[in-house]
């Protein structure tokens, strides 16, 4: 559950399980009804029905966020600059790279997470995978320190 950047995969909201299946199932029902059609009927008398396309969009939007499972065991992005570079100086992750504080490949992490980059990296290097995550930071500005949104504790089998 430990990315290559230092983040633990459970905490992030693409790897709730959950969320997916309630979006794909709000989808579903969502065709099924016809909602498209019933908010173009009524959208002449509230508009907020007339951005009935908007919220389809960020439906798909969001749905394409899922993640298949943690970096480390094939998941995560298609693309990571990150996961490749570490994988090409043969390292477990970025803890193990003695140029991981001037790294620009995590810059935009640090952009997102501050300090929990590199204080998890920290963590890492001096407790080893199996120990930091009770010592990593917040993943989200608006995360809790250390604790994984609800459900978002395991990966569905895909």
């Amino acid at each position: 559950m430990t990315a290559y950047c230092g983040l633990c995969c459970r905490d992030c909201i693409p790897s709730h399980a959950r969320l997916f299946e309630l979006l794909e199932e709000l989808r579903r029902l969502a065709a099924e009804l016809h909602l498209e059609s019933y908010a173009e009927l009524i959208s002449h008398r509230d508009d907020a029905f007339a951005d009935y396309p908007l919220f389809a969009r960020t439906l798909d939007m969001l749905s394409g966020l899922r993640c298949p499972g943690p970096c480390r065991a094939g998941g995560g992005k298609a693309i990571c600059a990150i996961r490749d570079c570490a994988r090409g100086k043969g390292l477990q992750g970025c803890w193990q790279c003695t140029d991981r504080r001037g790294c620009e490949l995590l810059d935009p992490l640090r952009d997102f997470h501050a300090e929990t980059i590199d204080g998890n990296l920290d963590a890492i290097a001096e407790y080893g995978m199996a120990g930091w995550l009770e010592r990593r930071g917040k993943h989200y500005p608006w995360s809790n320190k250390g604790n994984a949104p609800p459900g978002c504790n395991e990966y569905q089998d895909r």
